[in-house]
């Protein structure tokens, strides 16, 4: 199951990616998830996809990962009841955020991959680029860095030991990263116990730049925990 990047409008940069090593050379069963508001589920009068889900409306961006939780584990129950074999689920970005908030929460996720993940979504929106105009928003109506963390308090990951095992989880984070700084990366890594990391010399933008590496981190960890499954 893949999991997009906020903003993203179209699932065109993880496909370049992933899509034709695994299906055409793995043969895996691929699944691209829609988060809410983005894509097919972007609102008319929404200026960009994503818009909505993330934004200076504090409740409807909790209940929008909240949403986004329920419709995971949904398909997540239904390809376990109706498919054979292991279920991995692969994030970018926001969705990395969203992949590591599903570890915190389901048991039958076998396989995690997060790239270039946020953890607590209020560091991200007060401190990095991409917040900064909700950051402006959240000012201007008397809401200050302390109360959003407390009002986003429940969508952060790192407060929970995840449910999936420790060694089936791979993180992937960039060093130069203006939109997803590595200090609050770091937070998450140290408190689920520091489970395998990878640390590339890059910014966001290696996302598209790192491609290669990107897909032969992710397969090759994915291959050796699927061996270690069935051999188990």
């Amino acid at each position: 199951i893949f999991v997009h990047g906020w903003r993203m409008d179209s699932y065109d940069r993880i496909k370049k990616i992933f899509h034709e090593r695994m299906m055409n050379d793995l043969g895996w069963n691929m699944y691209y998830y829609s988060l809410p508001y983005h894509f097919e589920r972007e609102p008319e009068h929404s200026l960009y996809s994503g818009e909505l889900m993330i934004s200076a409306n504090l409740n409807r961006t909790v209940e929008s990962t909240r949403q986004a939780v329920v419709d995971l584990r949904a398909l997540i129950h239904w390809i376990k009841a109706n498919k054979n074999g292991p279920v991995i689920i692969v994030g970018v970005s926001l969705g990395g955020w969203m992949t590591n908030l599903l570890a915190a929460l389901e048991t039958e996720i076998d396989i995690v991959v997060s790239i270039f993940y946020a953890n607590r979504l209020s560091y991200a929106i007060w401190n990095t680029i991409p917040g900064k105009f909700i950051r402006e928003e959240l000012e201007q109506h008397g809401v200050t860095y302390e109360d959003l963390k407390t009002y986003w308090e429940i969508t952060d990951p790192s407060q929970a030991v995840p449910k999936v095992n420790k060694d089936h989880i791979l993180l992937i984070s960039a060093v130069y990263d203006q939109y997803v700084h590595l200090e609050d990366a770091d937070k998450l890594w140290e408190s689920w116990g520091k489970p395998e990391r990878h640390l590339y010399n890059c910014g966001h933008a290696g996302i598209v730049l790192c491609r290669k590496k990107l897909a032969l981190d992710t397969i090759s960890f994915i291959r050796k925990k699927l061996k270690q499954l069935h051999e188990g």
